[in-house]
């Protein structure tokens, strides 16, 4: 009986219920949505870099070459010379070394000189390989490998003929055609959104840029593909050692060096740096979505008051049939509930339709963990406390006011 009653009356004020279930369901979609993104965020950091024990780069900040080298954010970095690149992968504790270039783009996506041992190195997640879709490792000079993201936006297929272009797409290389070798397949890291070209080939078509401009050397593409080039420059390398206790013996020797200024990263020690910028930031949206819910849980009140005058003889008139206070407790309670319990569910929606439709490079969750589930009841818990109030209010009434009927 006390559930129909309720229902009844949620009929008479439908709107307002439905603008208190909307207020909750916005609330649960930031609380929920901030922490799947910080988790996925997380999650997405540490599952990119896996069984690689340095980084090295010009001098720069740690986090800078963690960024730049490995996730391709921010502005580049100072170039290192390759002859240090080939010092330092001959020192006795280094077991392998993977050069690295950035500063060519293509349509948008960063180009990545390295070579072959790139994807027999570099590992991600519980150390796996990148795998390839179609096509295999670079084998001629002009080969391109595409991650999974460039060859879906972008529809190439194998062979399909391409030109880089340079620094950041102000200039096309195009003399020098290059052709799809290999494509990705998906590995949720910043490699999904990579063209991966050789090292020697990067270095031989920047032969005719000198001083930031193109000068034509009427070089035939495949008498450049002959020539002897000598390497010049690298923006950085990752290494693998041979006995992980000697990486602090290491950094200290790189962080040293002779040649040249630069720095050596620890992908762990850089991750920790960085997971603490970012959990203040954390810890101030999260305080956000919160305060969002406290302004939802005040607008379902706020309705409630508003109907004390419209419930005023209702409620008069089922205390006047013996309806104890319980029963009047009951019915503020259940319909606080079904407002969480609605505004939860269709918050839930939300944000699943959300990950579902808008593209993004981090696997975010569309189930609740515990931790969400928790977070909800406790939503539930504050609801039916905050229903009490208007409750008790309403209780205080007296019973002859709710029956006068005042013209």
């Amino acid at each position: 009986m006390i559930f129909n009653l309720t229902y009844k009356s949620i009929l008479n004020r439908k709107t307002a219920f439905f603008l208190s279930v909307f207020s909750i369901a916005i609330s649960v979609v930031l609380l929920l949505g901030i922490q799947r993104v910080a988790k996925s965020s997380e999650k997405h950091f540490l599952n990119t870099l896996n069984e690689t024990d340095m980084i090295v780069g010009a001098s720069n900040g740690s986090i800078e070459i963690l960024l730049n080298l490995v996730f391709h954010i921010g502005d580049g970095l100072g170039e290192m010379q390759y002859s240090s690149y080939e010092e330092i992968a001959t020192m006795d504790e280094v077991a392998w070394s993977v050069p690295l270039s950035l500063g060519d783009s293509f349509r948008g996506f960063e180009v990545m000189a390295t070579n072959e041992d790139f994807f027999k190195r570099y590992k991600y997640a519980s150390g796996k390989l990148l795998e390839f879709q179609e096509g295999g490792n670079f084998g001629g000079f002009y080969d391109v490998i595409v991650g999974f993201n460039v060859h879906k936006k972008l529809d190439l297929k194998l062979s399909d003929k391409v030109h880089l272009s340079h620094a950041d797409e102000h200039h096309e290389h195009t003399n020098r055609e290059f052709s799809v070798s290999g494509i990705l397949k998906p590995s949720n890291t910043p490699n999904d959104d990579l063209v991966f070209i050789q090292l020697k080939s990067d270095e031989a078509i920047h032969l005719e840029w000198q001083s930031g401009h193109f000068v034509d050397m009427h070089i035939e593409s495949e008498k450049l593909s002959q020539m002897d080039i000598k390497l010049k420059h690298v923006s950085g390398m990752l290494l693998g050692l041979k006995n992980p206790l000697q990486i602090l013996e290491l950094e200290n020797k790189i962080n040293h060096y002779k040649g040249e200024n630069l720095k050596a990263v620890i992908p762990a020690k850089a991750l920790s740096k960085l997971f603490k910028l970012m959990q203040s930031f954390q810890n101030v949206l999260f305080f956000i979505s919160v305060a969002v819910f406290i302004v939802a849980l005040f607008t379902m009140l706020t309705s409630m008051y508003a109907t004390l005058i419209e419930r005023r003889r209702e409620i008069a008139i089922l205390r006047s049939l013996g309806a104890s206070a319980k029963v009047l407790f009951a019915l503020f309670a259940i319909e606080s509930f079904l407002i969480v319990a609605c505004g939860i569910v269709l918050g839930v929606f939300i944000l699943t339709l959300l990950i579902a439709l808008i593209p993004s490079t981090l696997s975010i969750s569309h189930m609740p963990d515990i931790y969400e589930i928790a977070m909800l009841l406790v939503m539930v818990a504050i609801s039916l406390l905050a229903s009490l109030i208007p409750a008790l209010s309403s209780y205080k009434q007296s019973l002859q006011d709710g029956l006068i009927v005042k013209i």
